[in-house]
């Protein structure tokens, strides 16, 4: 009973050290990420805005053109993440052409699927559905507020 005490502070302290180094890794490869920002690269913004980097003149700040002509200005601390471009499929041997994606946005098993052969609308028996739906909708004895 003696050694559960002493055993237990050493447990929190070891997870209080764990935490603060995996907290630093992170902090550290934010900032090589914001560091190694450069011209011509295809950014995400933590606010979901992306964009091509124009001008890193500034160590603050960046500038993005989010749209044809658009340009704007942000910290660099903004920045999430950075795409795999162009630039980098070029650096590859495979001439397949990759598009700029993040991570995240790589579908899995629960991203819900289109049917080509639907072109993506709604299958013939939804739209009946929803008819039905409408129908009983307006059927419903339902009073409605009235105004005075």
């Amino acid at each position: 009973m003696d050694l559960i005490f002493p055993l237990l502070i050493l447990f929190m302290i070891g997870l209080v050290f764990m935490s603060s180094r995996q907290r630093k890794k992170q902090e550290n490869k934010q900032k090589d990420l914001q560091n190694s920002i450069k011209v011509g690269d295809v950014v995400v913004m933590t606010s979901g805005i992306s964009g091509t980097v124009v001008d890193v003149d500034d160590e603050r700040t960046i500038d993005l053109e989010i749209a044809p002509d658009v340009v704007t200005t942000w910290l660099r601390a903004a920045v999430r993440e950075t795409l795999v471009g162009d630039a980098a499929a070029e650096h590859t041997d495979d001439d397949t052409d990759h598009e700029a994606l993040p991570e995240s946005s790589v579908p899995t098993e629960s991203t819900p699927v289109v049917d080509a052969a639907t072109n993506g609308s709604p299958a013939k028996s939804d739209i009946a559905a929803d008819k039905k739906d409408a129908a009983s909708d307006a059927s419903d004895n339902v009073s409605s507020p009235r105004s005075s």
